[in-house]
């Protein structure tokens, strides 16, 4: 009987998979209408979606004069697009992340996986509750999240070995667009370059056509940098830039000259206060200016950022091994940890947040071993690389994740794990490749010695 009941679900399943993407659509769809009806049917707002709606509202305007520069504008035009109607913005982020898991499932085909475990391990990866939650949040993850699945899809399909001129434009103009979402991206276009250099190793490689790649987001960062520069007479991507950098100082910011006593005392002071009643230490700095420590000294906030960069700048050049530790042991280790983002005030029934927290307990400790075992892969297919050359999939996956995990950690601390979350489906990835690698290697080693 027994038999007859797995004979049956195998059947089915089988019948299941045969037209996968519409299924995977369906399963999709359910799964956000399930949380959305059921759990949390709102559009969540952080502090940090109000630089967003604000952008918007200049673009919406057609005048981007006088704008403090807090924001870029890939997000926000997004939101000017649905005419700052949020509940359209959130049915657009359900609506790529439906997208977003078909391009893994093709991922994993173009990976060598069979049809049936690619729609399993789909389905696997799209069932982490903090991809519904991300898509609910007026926040830039989402997009991103999108954005690096149309980049990893691209990978798979081995672009970069059949580069023409359209491509290299096409490419050139997505991470133009994925800078003005998050100008921090900008490092990409510049890491596809040493793909191809490794690939091809000659000057001609990087001094040819091949240079269009980076031509766009350079023209998208440096053009934001100079909107900022003629609004705010400060040349840079974002007017947090002083901020972050003073972030990355929280634990040795007393550690400075006395020219900047005006800064760090009150840093420290609002650290300590954090560190004692349980805050979030990365904030000190923004606890300092929200609480008026600094409102004496008459500066903007785009004035005061400056004045941080110019302190922060000191603060690490005099105190390199203590910067060294927090990047290392805070803002890097912080990047491997599972992230999810909520309003507990927004579920639709009590104790809703209690039961999803009970789901996000289990599938952080999922998250976290898969990560874990991404990490401990990394020196593996680096020196898989260095002893044979061979610029492959995984090795060009490993090098974007492991890249963006120290650059976050050199420029920011306190959203870490945040830049963590886009890459999360390539890490299991990754992971199960290795795995299905092995037991593929194991298998033929076995059948070897069968037919001896």
């Amino acid at each position: 009987m027994i038999e007859n009941i797995l004979k049956k679900i195998n059947e089915f399943f089988d019948d299941f998979i045969k037209k996968p993407i519409r299924n995977l659509v369906i399963y999709g769809i359910l799964f956000r209408a399930f949380f959305f009806l059921i759990f949390y049917a709102s559009v969540t707002l952080f502090p940090d979606s109000d630089g967003y709606i604000e952008l918007t509202k200049c673009i919406s305007s057609f005048n981007l004069e006088g704008y403090h520069g807090l924001r870029s504008l890939g997000y926000p035009i997004v939101i000017s697009f649905f005419n700052e109607n949020l509940y359209l913005v959130l049915i657009f982020q359900f609506t790529i992340g439906i997208i977003s898991m078909i391009l893994w499932f093709r991922i994993l085909l173009n990976f060598k996986f069979t049809l049936k475990s690619s729609f399993i391990i789909t389905i696997f990866l799209s069932s982490f509750i903090n991809i519904f939650f991300y898509e609910t949040c007026i926040l830039v993850e989402s997009l991103v999240l999108f954005m690096m699945s149309v980049l990893f899809y691209l990978i798979s399909i081995k672009i970069l070995d059949r580069l023409n001129i359209v491509s290299l434009i096409g490419l050139s103009l997505f991470f133009s667009y994925l800078v003005l979402i998050k100008p921090f991206y900008a490092f990409l276009p510049f890491l596809f370059l040493l793909f191809l250099f490794l690939k091809k190793p000659k000057f001609k490689t990087i001094l040819s056509q091949n240079l269009i790649l980076i031509v766009f987001p350079l023209f998208a960062y440096y053009g934001w940098c100079y909107v900022n520069k003629v609004n705010t007479g400060y040349f840079a991507a974002t007017s947090y830039y002083g901020l972050t950098n003073a972030q990355n100082c929280v634990y040795f910011a007393e550690k400075t000259p006395k020219e900047f006593d005006w800064i760090s005392k009150p840093y420290v002071q609002y650290r300590e206060m954090a560190i004692k009643e349980n805050k979030d230490v990365a904030m000190s700095i923004w606890f300092a200016y929200e609480d008026g420590a600094y409102d004496k000294y008459n500066l903007t906030f785009q004035e005061f950022s400056i004045e941080l960069g110019k302190f922060a700048k000191v603060a690490i050049k005099e105190n390199p091994l203590d910067y060294l530790k927090q990047v290392i042991f805070r803002s890097w280790f912080n990047f491997w940890k599972p992230t999810i983002k909520f309003n507990d005030s927004k579920f639709n029934f009590k104790y809703g947040n209690k039961l999803c927290m009970g789901i996000w307990y289990i599938q952080y400790a999922i998250l976290t071993f898969f990560r874990l075992l991404f990490v401990i892969l990394i020196p593996y297919y680096l020196y898989l690389f260095f002893k044979t050359k061979d610029l492959s999939n995984e090795v060009i996956s490993i090098v974007i994740v492991f890249s963006n995990s120290i650059l976050q950690a050199l420029v920011t601390f306190g959203t870490n794990d945040r830049y963590s979350f886009p890459f999360e489906f390539i890490m299991i990835i990754v992971v199960l490749l290795f795995l299905k690698d092995k037991i593929q290697l194991k298998r033929n080693k076995i059948r070897s010695c069968l037919k001896i």
